[in-house]
């Protein structure tokens, strides 16, 4: 290698190394490059085969070239020990070993008298050296890892190699093996591209198809609730008129309340609007339809419809929610309610929604034992009883969307009953 511009070599080597991507083509190039430019007997790699964790021979070229694939070392093998090994780091160097090299440190006792081993060692990799037909080895490292080996024979001019040639051969083997493990990681990058993309498929395939069974299940929901109210309905004719405009409402306030209505949450507070006097079911005639007061008896009764309707709600498939909007509906703000007394936040917002909305609806609606009343009663009625009765944050936010109600339609009259028709 006389005159040989090292420099420009490596240069040009890792130009060649950036562009190729199939890493056996890159081994090929670089015992093809050595056979032709230094000119040896052969010039041979090793490579680490990580599947089956050991050395294989994947290329090899000049006249005393190896069958590629056929000749491996295991993990155990002197050369491999050797150059994985970090205990003789401050003894010797392990940037490459050669014959000659060998031969001076088996006949230095002052080298081997620092570790007992190390006669042996170097014994055995001697071995392998002769049996490789190596002059030199040189090691090809990403970070601590052993990637592969450049096994070089001896040169045709019977020349040793010189240290330059040693140093361009140890930047040539480190600069392969980090194209190498790049171009690894990059295989194994596309692999989990590709496979991250078939997973992204499917999981959207999984939700298209529960999308598609939410939307059924959503037209089932509102199916059972329909029917519900229907029901309610046939008990009450007074009551399916006003549990459709208490749910208009409700909604309309939850929004200003700043609630989360998006999917189920929707559903869920527009059933429990609807449906939260379904108990009624369950109250005889002659108290839900009795135009004068309630004796403290027929009282008591009335008062069991929240449980009641929770029962009715409770055994339906995703209506737990609702059946507790419906439970708590009658539960006032200062803890005097029923069933249970709870108070302030221990009170459900939606139940708090239903309080307020059906408590005005109910005013300003003609009831079977009395006539409507005004807005503007109605509107005192709540502002009076609100922190005892009622939620003041729900009250504030349901009487500002009252006030826009009656702004954006000049027919209303907050003199008058909401309920014109009466």
């Amino acid at each position: 290698m006389t005159g040989f511009d090292y420099q420009e070599a490596l240069k040009n080597a890792s130009k060649s190394m950036v562009r190729v991507k199939d890493p056996r083509r890159l081994l090929k190039m670089i015992t093809r490059f050595i056979d032709r430019e230094v000119g040896v007997s052969h010039s041979s790699i090793l490579m680490h085969d990580h599947t089956r964790g050991r050395y294989i021979f994947v290329d090899s070229k000049g006249g005393q070239k190896f069958p590629i694939n056929l000749v491996k070392l295991d993990q155990d093998n002197p050369l491999i020990l050797w150059f994985r090994a970090q205990e003789y780091n401050n003894i010797v160097t392990r940037d490459f070993v050669g014959k000659t090299q060998l031969a001076s440190w088996l006949h230095d006792d002052r080298l081997l008298s620092q570790d007992p081993n190390l006669m042996e060692r170097l014994l055995g990799l001697q071995e392998v050296l002769e049996l490789l037909r190596a002059s030199v080895c040189v090691p090809g490292y990403y970070k601590s890892d052993l990637v592969g080996i450049l096994i070089l024979g001896e040169k045709l001019n019977k020349k040793d190699f010189d240290i330059q040639e040693l140093t361009f051969f140890q930047t040539l083997a480190n600069n392969a093996a980090m194209a190498i493990k790049t171009a690894e990681f990059q295989d194994d990058l596309g692999a989990q591209n590709r496979e991250l993309k078939e997973k992204q498929t499917e999981l959207e395939r999984l939700i298209s198809e529960l999308e598609d069974m939410r939307r059924k299940e959503r037209r089932s929901y509102y199916e059972i609730v329909v029917s519900l109210a229907r029901e309610v309905d046939e008990k009450d004719h007074y009551t399916y008129g006003h549990v459709e405009e208490v749910e208009r409402l409700g909604l309309i306030t939850a929004k200003a309340l700043g609630l989360n209505l998006e999917g189920r949450r929707h559903d869920i507070l527009a059933a429990g609007l609807k449906l939260h006097d379904v108990g009624k079911i369950g109250i005889p005639d002659e108290i839900l339809k009795k135009c004068g007061k309630l004796t403290e008896a027929e009282y008591l009764v009335m008062k069991e419809h929240p449980r009641k309707g929770a029962r009715i709600l409770e055994p339906l498939a995703n209506f737990e929610e609702v059946a507790k909007i419906v439970l708590h509906h009658q539960e006032k703000f200062d803890g005097t309610g029923y069933p249970y007394g709870l108070k302030a936040d221990e009170i459900p917002i939606e139940s708090r929604i239903v309080a307020v909305v059906d408590a005005f609806h109910a005013m300003t609606s003609t009831r079977p034992y009395r006539k409507a009343r005004s807005v503007d009663y109605a509107k005192a009625e709540l502002h009076k009883y609100s922190g005892t009765q009622f939620d003041p944050d729900v009250v504030n936010a349901f009487l500002e969307e009252v006030e826009r109600i009656i702004r954006e339609d000049p027919s209303l009259d907050s003199h008058t009953p909401l309920d014109k028709a009466c």
